[in-house]
């Protein structure tokens, strides 16, 4: 009966350093995903803010290719008035 019951005790202390071991690795593994989660968000952010900026170069590129339309219309239309200048 005694030994029977030594038998139960050393079980219930594995038994719980297993439970205290598969408790320390769950809040490794809680702390490793509250991680993760920051350095997603971290990379949404960083995300938005490139697609933010591109956007804006986007418009920027648009506007300075339409000045440079406008001005090789207006240096054509000049270049034609010249030339029609120089034949009369």
């Amino acid at each position: 009966m005694n030994h029977e019951l030594s038998n139960q005790r050393e079980d219930k202390c594995r038994d719980q350093q297993e439970i205290d071991r598969l408790r320390d690795i769950n809040c490794l593994k809680e702390r490793e995903n509250a991680e993760s989660a920051q350095r997603i968000k971290a990379a949404d952010y960083s995300l938005y803010q490139a697609q933010e900026k591109a956007a804006d170069m986007t418009k920027v590129s648009e506007a300075r290719d339409y000045d440079l339309r406008r001005t090789t219309e207006a240096y054509d239309a000049s270049a034609h008035d010249l030339h029609r200048g120089r034949d009369e």
